[in-house]
């Protein structure tokens, strides 16, 4: 069962601008195996990985870590 929360909109939303999860997985560079707590909302990325998904959802570019 998914739990909906803003972040869990964003992560999809993000998911969506991205092609699937292994471009979005890419963009955060983060394995696709972390991304399925993320998106399933039973787990929490760190601030700096929100962050990035908050600009790839806008249409925004990720920035290098």
């Amino acid at each position: 069962m998914t739990i909906e929360s803003s972040q869990n909109r964003t992560l999809n939303r993000a998911l969506k601008n991205c092609g699937g999860a292994d471009g979005l997985a890419k963009a955060l560079k983060v394995t696709v195996e972390s991304l399925a707590p993320w998106l399933s909302g039973h787990g929490v990325p760190s601030a700096e990985i929100y962050i990035a998904t908050l600009k790839i959802a806008s249409g925004a570019r990720a920035k290098s870590r």
